[in-house]
């Protein structure tokens, strides 16, 4: 508000329905904005749900490296790199504590995330945050930025057992219960559906059901390679370079 920018979670998804929109609006954002606040918190975030919107990103579905001849990562890159120079960013590195305590601190105005760090924000900006974020359908379409995986070591004793307890939890019903009580956001189809309706107080009464649920509908199956998180952490590094210069 203070930057003359709408707030509106409908009017911004449609102002920056494409990644170029969004750096518009950034550019606006610094031209009025508060003093020590930037339009995101790092391009280091830009990159990585930008490239989390591809099905290749890193490797083909045959298995071999294509991220030096990827028009999609060469289009994040790019984009990344002109919010960088366009002094858009907090400069902040992810998951340190600077950039834990710029949440409650408001130094940035956006963050391009995936569903499952609601929580992490949450936590990050207390009770003082509550009612001063929104979520906004994001600028390009829906993604994909990981998650959460069980699994059984070989040597387990119980192995049959251990699966049907996965089983168990992995279900839309234990699924839609996490979701009531942490806010994560469910992976099967069928949890999704029973929550299509919910809506987050915190996040200025986003309807989380419906944005997300609309999400995970679009989102790409992804191709992952065996080095892909190898090479998403060098790219990132060369990134926060280019940011602080």
């Amino acid at each position: 508000k203070e930057a003359g920018l709408p707030t509106d979670r409908e009017e911004l998804a449609s102002r920056w329905a494409t990644w170029d929109g969004y750096l518009e609006l950034g550019k606006e954002y610094k031209k009025k904005a508060p003093a020590k606040s930037a339009w995101l918190d790092s391009v280091g975030s830009l990159y990585g749900i930008m490239i989390g919107q591809e099905k290749e990103r890193y490797y083909d579905a045959s298995g071999e490296l294509i991220y030096d001849k990827n028009p999609a990562v060469k289009e994040a890159w790019d984009t990344s790199v002109e919010a960088a120079e366009a002094g858009l960013s907090a400069k902040l590195d992810q998951w340190s504590p600077q950039w834990n305590q710029a949440f409650a601190a408001g130094s940035f105005a956006t963050i391009p995330c995936p569903a499952w760090m609601l929580g992490y924000i949450k936590g990050q900006a207390g009770d003082g945050g509550q009612g001063k974020w929104d979520i906004a359908k994001l600028p390009g379409g829906a993604g994909n930025w990981g998650g959460s995986y069980l699994s059984i070591p070989r040597a387990a004793k119980h192995k049959e057992e251990a699966y049907k307890l996965i089983e168990w939890l992995t279900a839309p019903e234990q699924q839609a219960k996490v979701f009531q009580k942490q806010g994560n956001f469910p992976s099967s189809t069928g949890a999704i559906e029973t929550i299509a309706g919910a809506k987050d107080e915190y996040f200025s009464g986003a309807p989380i059901g419906q944005i997300f649920g609309d999400a995970a509908k679009e989102s790409p199956v992804q191709v992952l390679g065996v080095h892909d998180q190898n090479v998403m952490q060098q790219i990132t590094n060369a990134l926060s370079e280019v940011e602080r210069k």
